[in-house]
């Protein structure tokens, strides 16, 4: 097979014989402004998988708009995450080729409810038009995935994916089964989990009640709204106001006094 040649890149813009690793540096500055500029970096309002967060100060933070004091480094595993999600979209997107209708929905937008008289808007990874079943993918590491196959989504995930059956039901689509597939990061597949319960919105309507309640206190309270607001054992190294020591709940919060050591943690890796 002779393949057609190259074209040439305009001489002028070449710089070969350069530092190894000064290219590299470069290479790595590409991949981090794009994590860093991608949509999911920059959203500024709540989201559906936010919403259901066991701590209420997390909430507050985020609803008042706080300046995040725990940055870090850049979000490599949740782009693993957006990456695996890409390629499920692809795959149920072809799978629905040769139909007369499409199956399956991916990454259909919906509006869950409100807070504080703001619209809480969503992506569905996958909405299954057949059996209408709503199923959010969550890629996570080996100590997690063992743990929500003994314990179950906890409520958060499970918050979560009930709030997106509802937002579907407001599109006009039945809901009858929510679904949460655990698929292996450093596994092989065959390790998947796949929770999955009938559809309730009571427990979405609960999740959206309470940021409610945590929204009035903030609107209430202003800055000073974290110091009224209870904590939660919730990946607290992990959060975006975490601020160790910290004894100005302005600034940061210093995290939950149970919370679990930072080096024993495996976080998720969920999309909003």
């Amino acid at each position: 097979m002779t393949l057609a040649p190259v074209q040439p890149y305009p001489e002028h813009l070449v710089q070969r014989g350069g530092s190894g690793d000064l290219a590299a540096a470069e290479y790595l500055d590409v991949i981090t402004r794009a994590i860093t500029n991608h949509p999911r970096s920059l959203q500024k309002r709540i989201g559906p998988s936010e919403v259901g967060n066991p701590c209420a100060r997390r909430i507050g933070y985020k609803l008042l708009g706080a300046p995040e004091v725990n940055t870090g480094d850049v979000s490599w595993l949740p782009t693993i995450g957006t990456g695996v999600h890409g390629w499920l979209e692809d795959t149920f997107t072809a799978a629905n080729a040769g139909q007369d209708s499409a199956r399956y929905l991916v990454e259909l937008t919906v509006s869950v409810g409100e807070i504080g008289g703001t619209d809480i808007t969503g992506h569905v990874d996958l909405y299954d038009r057949v059996t209408a079943t709503a199923v959010d993918w969550k890629i996570v590491g080996p100590t997690t995935l063992k743990g929500y196959r003994s314990n179950g989504p906890g409520q958060q995930y499970r918050n979560q994916i009930h709030l997106y059956g509802r937002g579907l039901t407001r599109r006009g689509l039945p809901v009858d089964r929510v679904m949460i597939a655990f698929l292996p990061r450093n596994e092989a597949f065959g390790r998947a989990h796949i929770w999955h319960e009938p559809y309730d919105e009571t427990v979405a309507l609960a999740a959206l009640e309470r940021a409610e309640g945590i929204d009035l206190t903030c609107k209430a309270l202003g800055p000073n709204a974290p110091a009224a607001l209870p904590t939660a054992d919730a990946y607290c190294s992990r959060c975006p106001w975490y601020r160790a020591g910290s004894t100005d709940l302005t600034t940061g919060c210093p995290g939950d006094p149970g919370a679990t050591p930072p080096h024993s943690q495996d976080p998720i890796l969920a999309l909003v």
